[in-house]
């Protein structure tokens, strides 16, 4: 087995969409995902990329001003008598004031349909600058950098979903130590084949924080319950997925073939809760559930007290 070492990981950003991520410098026209401040190139402080956004669509409707001022001084000039003058310098005020009118009423919108359009012109530039990240990270392992690889890796993970990201970060997860205090991920760790590594990172990850084993995850160990098995103390290691979805009742719903299979498995504090939830929720879905936990209860935990008078 695998020693496992210490690791403190870097903070990740908490941002409300992912976007939020991506720095640019203006001076090189490049795009960042980690965490540095400033451009490794030229020095200069990086721009949030919708900054960089909005600063284009500024421009955008400063030129539109400047074309309506345009056609309102050639009418203006073009004016043979006082009373054309006064109307094309009327005309030109209304034409001035819809256009402020319009940009408060909608210039959000534009802002937005704007950006999307500036994302999509600067795809492959964006594309780049990962792949360069992505140089970085392999750098960092062939010098043995692997807590900076796989913080790198994780930040590029937020534009990337592949396997490939998903194996790396599982690979450099398994190096190190779980802890309950770490920002630890799963569900975005989830291939879309069977993947050994992957479920021995499963196993340490119930270990701490349970919490993070979600209906996909549920999924996932179903699916591949026959290689999982293969794997040493695989019978137990779905057992203990399974004791993870007791946490809701929807879960039990949805996965309680899993947990008949296994509840040979079940540690004793998860049988415990499962026992004190067929006790509450009778029904005729959970009859075949009621009666495993029944029979594994009588079996194993007759004379324990924690156990008596639930079923």
């Amino acid at each position: 087995m695998r020693k496992r070492i210490g690791v403190q990981f870097r903070k990740t950003r908490k941002t409300t969409h992912t976007y939020e991520r991506i720095q640019a410098c203006t001076r090189c026209h490049t795009y960042h995902v980690l965490w540095e401040t400033h451009c490794e190139t030229c020095g200069r402080a990086y721009t949030p990329i919708r900054q960089v956004s909005h600063a284009v669509t500024r421009r955008y409707v400063q030129t539109r001003f400047l074309l309506l001022g345009l056609f309102v001084c050639l009418a203006a000039l073009s004016a043979e008598t006082l009373l054309q003058l006064a109307l094309a310098g009327g005309i030109g005020c209304v034409l001035c004031v819809l256009f402020f009118v319009m940009q408060k009423k909608y210039g959000a919108y534009e802002r937005d349909l704007q950006f999307q359009h500036f994302l999509t012109r600067e795809i492959e530039t964006l594309k780049s600058s990962l792949l360069r990240h992505l140089e970085e990270v392999g750098n960092d392992v062939k010098e043995g950098h692997l807590k900076e690889a796989y913080e790198k890796t994780r930040e590029i993970g937020h534009f990337i979903d592949s396997d490939t990201i998903k194996i790396r970060k599982i690979m450099f997860l398994n190096h190190y130590v779980l802890r309950k205090d770490m920002e630890l991920e799963l569900e975005t760790l989830i291939p879309s084949m069977y993947d050994k590594d992957f479920m021995e990172y499963v196993r340490e990850v119930i270990k701490v924080q349970p919490s993070l084993v979600k209906k996909s995850v549920l999924t996932y160990v179903r699916r591949y319950k026959n290689q999982i098995l293969l794997l040493e103390n695989g019978d137990q290691l779905i057992g203990q997925v399974a004791g993870a979805a007791l946490r809701m009742k929807s879960y039990v719903d949805e996965y309680q073939d899993l947990i008949i299979e296994f509840i040979d498995f079940l540690p004793r504090e998860r049988l415990l809760r499962l026992a004190k939830m067929v006790q509450t929720h009778k029904n005729e879905a959970w009859e075949q559930l009621y009666h495993s936990t029944k029979n594994r209860v009588d079996t194993h935990y007759a004379f324990d007290p924690d156990f008596k008078g639930l079923l």
